[in-house]
């Protein structure tokens, strides 16, 4: 309860601090949801849904045009639970990005809270999610998991999947409670489908950087692929090269600000 308490305090001392700022002009670091303005060449990318909002993501379920089902096909929710949560055993410091963080922003999960292991980078970086934050960003990266405890227990959940042409619903297995993360198992996030485990693709070249320049209009989570694994938060204003692919509602851009490659809803 008190950590619980601490948090809201804490937020609240941000917003007060923000409505100060936005008075006497200080600037305030705590501050995760917006970047100074970026002169640059405004060109058009197909408008979407954006992608900001808390909750189990496809992770890896892969983009496809609109199709009849196919027998064994899950048309809602996954196999198994993909974000599992774990108790904090220390405090763990979140950065929106890795390796490279643009002003240096962070936020912290206190002792005791849970957290949302996604994957490790290295032997102690692991992407995370706050389960307890709806703002942008709740994805981000700890650089040091060891702040990670064990597994808090999650209950089954309910998926449908295509049965003899019909819509049933099925449980996943339930996550025990007490489980460490994976310590030896890097740059591999949990999957659906067997043996349900899916390298993420972390920082791959893919060639010339693109001339074309588009200003962001709204924050979005930069990820691998299509509605998989996030590998980083792109704010609003910032400047993305698209490269002119595009998947499922999503587009291949190269983020400057971040020195990679990625995906994103524009």
């Amino acid at each position: 309860m008190q950590t619980h308490i601490v948090r809201r305090l804490s937020r609240r001392v941000i917003g007060i601090s923000l409505a100060l700022a936005g008075v006497s002009g200080i600037a305030v670091v705590a501050d995760r949801t917006s970047e100074p303005p970026v002169a640059v060449q405004n060109t058009t990318l197909t408008a979407t849904t954006t992608d900001d909002e808390l909750g189990e993501d496809g992770g890896d379920m892969a983009v496809a045009a609109a199709h009849k089902p196919k027998e064994g096909e899950v048309v809602k929710g996954h196999r198994r639970i993909l974000l599992v949560t774990y108790y904090t055993k220390s405090d763990c410091v979140i950065h929106p990005n890795y390796p490279t963080n643009p002003g240096g922003r962070s936020w912290t999960i206190r002792k005791g809270d849970q957290i949302i292991w996604r994957y490790n980078v290295t032997s102690k970086v692991a992407a995370v999610s706050d389960p307890g934050d709806n703002k942008f960003p709740h994805w981000g990266f700890v650089e040091d998991s060891e702040c990670i405890g064990t597994s808090t227990g999650q209950d089954p959940k309910k998926y449908t999947v295509i049965e003899n042409d019909k819509e049933v619903v099925r449980k996943t297995p339930p996550y025990p409670a007490g489980v460490a993360i994976p310590e030896h198992r890097n740059l591999s996030g949990r999957s659906q489908f067997d043996p349900f485990w899916v390298t993420v693709d972390w920082m791959h070249d893919r060639g010339a950087i693109p001339g074309t320049r588009h200003k962001m209009s709204h924050n979005a989570t930069l990820r691998d692929a299509p509605n998989r694994f996030v590998i980083g938060n792109v704010y609003d204003k910032w400047e993305v090269r698209p490269t002119g692919k595009t998947e499922g509602g999503y587009a291949e851009v190269y983020v400057p600000s971040l020195h990679r490659w990625g995906w994103l809803q524009p």
